[in-house]
Parts: structure tokens; sequence; C-alpha cells
């Protein structure tokens, strides 16, 4: 299966033509921007199919798509234990932004925060980190927090851990709600 998720060339939008590209807004060998042509030389060739132009076929086409894991619930009964969660993603995908938000409920809830010690797409680790990243810098506020995840195939795992890293008591509850905004094909 073709991997259409691969950089898309952006020099046909205003961006200067890679090196060794002859003709046209940047010119030949020489003349282009040298960050242009690193990025070309990246670029999915397949990404020039994303829409066919087959007569009768449905276009495939591709798009900013999100994706969510279940929902994370933290009790007294969990601890400082790691839970950890899987999305499974049925077209190509990749991830470029991880958005997360925090529901407290309880006095000890508002005194700890959830940390995210692994990030896994297939066997790839993007976050692996003891404690671990405050979930919260990925809320849907934060600012440039983008993580250019690799590109999948359907079925590929992405595999999420949150743990607390102060143990909540009573009744307290604190839920997690994780997603991941990224291009993928319709």
């Amino acid at each position: 299966m073709p991997n259409y998720l691969g950089a898309l060339p952006y020099f046909g939008i205003g961006a200067p033509m890679p090196y060794g590209f002859g003709g046209g807004f940047g010119g030949g060998a020489g003349f282009g921007n040298p960050m242009a042509a690193a990025a070309y030389g990246r670029m999915n060739r397949m990404a020039g199919f994303v829409r066919p132009s087959i007569i009768g076929a449905p276009a495939m086409d591709a798009a900013q798509l999100p994706m969510s894991f279940p929902l994370f619930s933290f009790a007294l009964a969990t601890g400082t234990n790691t839970i950890t969660q899987q999305a499974n993603p049925q077209t190509p995908f990749r991830g470029q932004r991880l958005t997360a938000v925090v529901l407290r409920n309880g006095t000890s809830a508002s005194a700890t925060a959830p940390l995210m010690n692994q990030l896994l797409v297939g066997q790839k680790p993007i976050v692996t980190t003891a404690p671990g990243v405050a979930l919260e810098t990925f809320n849907q506020n934060a600012f440039d927090t983008n993580l250019l995840m690799p590109p999948t195939y359907p079925g590929t795992l992405y595999q999420l851990g949150l743990n607390l890293p102060v143990a909540l008591t009573t009744t307290d509850t604190i839920l997690c709600l994780v997603s991941i905004i990224g291009s993928g094909i319709l």
C-alpha cells in the first residue's frame, strides 16, 4: 500500500522550487532554496496521487482528521499506576498535534496533574520519559506544541500511558480526554 502521508510538495503554492528543477518559480539548479531542496528530498512522491483522476472511481482525499483515545479515568483505586490506552486508526494517518482536556473533581484532584510517560506510534517511541511530561502541556490552548509523528498504515496502534505523581483521595476523580489531530486519507 502506498504511503500518501509524506510531506506534500509546497513549491506549487508560493515557495521557491528546489535545486535541480528547471524553469518556473525558483529557476533551475543553483537558484532554488536549499530548504526547499531538502523538503523535496523527503517528499513522498506518491502524495501527488492522493486525488486520482480515474473516471467513475471515488477520489481519495487527504484531510486533517482527529483520532481519539479512550477516556483516561483516575480515582482512588488507580493510585499512581500508569493507565495505558490504545487508539487504532483505520486509515493511513500521520499525527501532528496532541490535544488534551483534563477534568478534575475534588480537592486532591486539583493538587495533582496527569503525566504522559509514554506515547508509542507502532513500535516507535515518541515520548518515553520518567516521571513524564505534564499532559496539560498539550491542552487545547497550548501554543507551538506540535509533535510530528511518523506516518502509519491502517491498524497501527497508538499507545498512550498516563499516570499521576500523587494518588487521589476519597471520591476525587480526574478524567483525561486525549486526541491526536493529523493528516489522514478519506
